[in-house]
């Protein structure tokens, strides 16, 4: 039986192929699977910084839906009643994706953990006062509101979706979002409603298989609906 040094030289080159091709696969799926372990710890510590509930307290009715489009989102929202009984609540959105939005939204709820103000502007200059240099290029937009027990409701915007009071926006002051500019100042605006609906971008930019918004309009329709329904119709579309 012979052997020609042809076919021996071919039959080495792709054996040797095959094992470096198995190796670079074995090292991808390494790699993967680091990147997997790396999100679902970044989801897990995201879900302990985010409250489970929308808070709220005897005086006031609140509910909230979180669903990020991947493992971790780049949305946040907080809230806590203070001394007064007023009810303060927080919706957010850091510029980005995936882990750096993520750790960006941990620096971001840090903040409002030692946040003491009452007023929704001096809370938002606060927060841009820690951020800004902090971003690595990115902002974070934020709207803060305080529900007061007389009924009154304060609000601040730092370039996020304005929130929606009888299925129509609500006029805020709007400032630039937070991060970008040193000693930027946010104003307060002062409403009566019985009720508000904060919603990230997420509903708004939500796109159909035809590359159609959800859209303001829209948005405004359901606002008046429960957080739960508002989240699936966006989803839906």
């Amino acid at each position: 039986y012979s052997v020609r040094l042809a076919d021996f030289a071919t039959a080495v080159l792709s054996a040797i192929i095959a094992v470096l091709a198995l190796h670079g696969l074995t090292l991808d799926r390494r790699e993967k699977q680091r990147l997997a372990n790396e999100l679902e710890a970044a989801r897990t510590m995201q879900q302990l910084l985010l409250p489970v509930s929308a808070g709220g307290s005897d005086k006031f009715q609140s509910e909230a839906v979180y669903s990020p489009a991947l493992e971790v989102g780049g949305d946040f929202h907080w809230s806590r009643v203070d001394r007064e009984g007023a009810l303060i609540v927080v919706t957010g959105d850091v510029s980005g994706k995936g882990l750096k939005a993520a750790m960006l939204v941990s620096v971001a709820v840090g903040i409002l953990r030692n946040e003491k103000y009452r007023s929704p502007a001096a809370i938002l200059g606060a927060m841009n006062d820690c951020l800004t240099g902090h971003t690595d290029g990115g902002f974070v937009t934020c709207c803060c509101a305080r529900f007061d027990v007389d009924g009154t409701v304060t609000l601040a915007n730092a370039g996020n979706p304005r929130p929606y009071s009888a299925g129509r926006e609500v006029e805020t002051d709007d400032s630039l979002p937070l991060g970008v500019v040193a000693d930027a100042v946010y104003a307060d605006t002062v409403i009566v409603c019985d009720a508000l609906t904060f919603v990230s971008d997420g509903v708004i930019e939500a796109a159909n298989s035809k590359g159609e918004l959800f859209g303001f309009e829209r948005t405004g329709v359901i606002s008046t609906q429960p957080a739960k329904a508002i989240a699936e119709a966006a989803k839906a579309w």
